[in-house]
């Protein structure tokens, strides 16, 4: 199967590692970089490190499916700059992807909470392997090309509560962490931290069960929280690094949401316009 990989983050490069085992794979960069990639890319994961030799182009070839694995602000641009059509799967956080379309494209969502980090431009590490759910309202597709080279994917059929359920978790956790400057695991571990969370999935539960979805908001987060409690989320990532977050992917379009039908997000607002003043700072301090 040809597969093109759209975007060389750490899941970008990480997926293409995968797939690369048993696939044709075309890595796209952006323009100007592609001399940065003559060396291969490296997959860390745990003690282990392996160099894979990707094909490495700056726009796309016809391809089977295609895999968008850029940041969630980074995906109108990749609408607008390249020929997509046929199978197209996106993997962003947040809300956003849900509302863009282009003609000719099979709109595919992949939900994931494998995590990964970028080490330096073509090196990423794989920091846990989570679930891997994809859906679609379109389309449906065969997932042995991604169960074959070891990534146990899972095709449900309401994608949109999947995606639903990660932006809450997300919403909650990555805020936190990001203000705080902590790991995952302290979200729910510690008191103080705890009552923040809770109180934005007081929230989070009203909104999701007035659009109709039951969650289980608490659950999912204590879960996350204790399966990745060593992880540092992308948007602590994002903050130290000077990065810009997701923030207004994730809690920006469920501040949103909750305008639409009416429910008070007092506490995600505040989470929201605290990593917001963050991120300006630390982008004018590096």
């Amino acid at each position: 199967m040809k597969i093109n990989v759209i975007g060389a983050g750490s899941m970008g490069i990480a997926l293409s590692c995968f797939l690369l085992r048993k696939n044709e794979v075309v890595l796209t960069v952006k323009k100007g970089e592609k001399g940065f990639y003559d060396r291969g890319v490296v997959l860390r994961e745990g003690d282990k490190e392996e160099r894979f030799f990707v094909k490495v182009s700056e726009g796309t070839e016809d391809a089977d499916i295609t895999i968008i694995a850029v940041k969630s602000y980074d995906l109108a641009k990749v609408y607008e700059d390249y020929d997509l059509k046929g199978n197209v799967v996106l993997i962003q956080n947040g809300l956003t992807h849900i509302g863009i379309e282009k003609k000719g494209v099979n709109k595919i969502y992949a939900v994931t909470t494998w995590g990964s980090k970028k080490v330096a431009k073509g090196v990423a590490e794989l920091t846990g392997r989570g679930y891997f759910r994809v859906g679609s309202k379109s389309v449906r597709i065969d997932l042995s090309f991604l169960k074959a080279v070891g990534i146990n994917a899972e095709w449900v059929e309401n994608i949109e509560e999947e995606i639903y359920r990660k932006a809450a978790i997300n919403a909650v956790i990555n805020p936190i962490t990001a203000l705080f400057g902590v790991k995952n695991g302290l979200v729910s571990s510690e008191p103080e931290l705890w009552s923040i969370a809770s109180q934005a999935i007081g929230e989070l539960e009203v909104l999701f069960s007035k659009m109709g979805y039951h969650l289980e908001i608490e659950k999912n987060v204590i879960e996350t929280c204790k399966v990745t409690a060593e992880n540092t989320s992308s948007m602590l990532q994002d903050i130290q690094q000077g990065r810009r977050s997701e923030i207004d992917s994730i809690t920006g379009e469920i501040i949103s949401l909750g305008k639409k039908q009416g429910v008070e997000m007092g506490v995600n607002k505040f989470l929201y316009e605290s990593v917001k003043f963050l991120q300006s700072h630390y982008k004018s301090a590096i």
